[in-house]
């Protein structure tokens, strides 16, 4: 009898834990604030309200960080024309990132891609 209430108290407290561990693995607030920055910075370079300067065709691919007064710093960028690598710089670096809750020291790399149809 004693054995069958340990067994059950154990099976209790591994469900317990197994049903713990689960939770610690929802989405952080830093991994959801990424998503909103990415978001963010795709919509300012993908849509642009003035559609007239948009490069033709070309590939960007940006590795940037933000800082704690609310502007990018841009690590790296490769690109596969100058006009193009512009482009997404400038449109980048208007975008207002103050209300950004992220973290310290974080890097973001985003890839565009510009094809004419």
């Amino acid at each position: 009898m004693k054995t069958i209430n340990i067994t059950r108290i154990l099976a209790i407290a591994l469900l317990l834990g197994f049903i713990s561990t689960f939770s610690s693995y929802a989405a952080s607030p830093a991994a959801i604030s990424a998503k909103k920055i990415r978001q963010k910075f795709v919509e300012a370079v993908m849509n642009p309200e003035d559609k007239s300067n948009v490069p033709t065709s070309g590939e960007v691919e940006v590795l940037f960080t933000l800082n704690d007064e609310g502007t990018v710093d841009i690590k790296k960028i490769k690109a596969t024309n100058d006009d193009v690598a512009n482009y997404v710089k400038e449109k980048i670096s208007n975008v207002p990132c103050k209300d950004f809750v992220h973290p310290y020291n974080q890097y973001y790399k985003i890839k565009f891609s510009f094809q004419q149809d």
